[in-house]
């Protein structure tokens, strides 16, 4: 990242742009973009894991940014109530694995969660990102994946559709989700410095 860049603008940045395929030093590992992939439970595996991570770090964005005491009002009840349905989806997704579940991960959030407005733009980015990462490998799931993974991404587009209405952001912009490859989302998540 640029020096005086933020991590949250980095998400808008790099949803635009695209790029690499490591998170946080660690390499995904091949997921999958639209079209070039069959389904398969190998593949399923890669992906759900993904959206583990995805999880992991919308949870302890959430528990990291209550603990620092900065939010009020509906702000806080979405903090709590967000982040108490992410820990849910991670219960979930790990049930859902078994002991192919990846561990959570060392987290850093930055000044992304020192004020209320820095935490409402980086809400607003991530739960965007999180529909986007759930969006993009939904054809490359088996249809029993698919149905697992389908019912959390409707919650969190509910997450996204909230805090856009938060920020003052129109809370459905679109008739239709914009593709994001795999690897934007990706690139996305390595830039914002929020892995260890």
């Amino acid at each position: 990242m640029r020096e005086g860049t933020t991590r949250a603008g980095f998400f808008e940045a790099a949803l635009l742009a695209g790029g690499g395929v490591a998170v946080g030093g660690v390499l995904i590992g091949g997921l999958p973009d639209l079209a070039t992939s069959k389904p398969s439970a190998k593949q399923d595996a890669e992906i759900l894991n993904f959206a583990l991570l995805m999880e992991y770090i919308q949870a302890g964005f959430y528990e990291a940014a209550l603990a620092g005491n900065v939010l009020d009002g509906e702000m806080r009840e979405f903090a709590e109530t967000v982040g108490g349905q992410e820990r849910e989806h991670i219960d979930f997704i790990k049930g859902v694995l078994g002991t192919g579940a990846r561990k959570e991960p060392e987290l850093d959030f930055g000044a992304d969660i020192s004020t209320a407005d820095r935490f409402a733009t980086s809400a607003f980015k991530l739960e965007d990102l999180g529909v986007a990462a759930y969006n993009t490998q939904a054809p490359n799931l088996t249809k029993g994946a698919l149905a697992e993974a389908a019912k959390i991404v409707s919650v969190e587009a509910r997450h996204a559709a909230w805090i856009r209405a938060i920020v003052g952001e129109n809370p459905a912009p679109d008739a239709a989700e914009p593709p994001a490859s795999a690897k934007r989302v990706i690139s996305t998540l390595d830039g914002s410095g929020y892995v260890q």
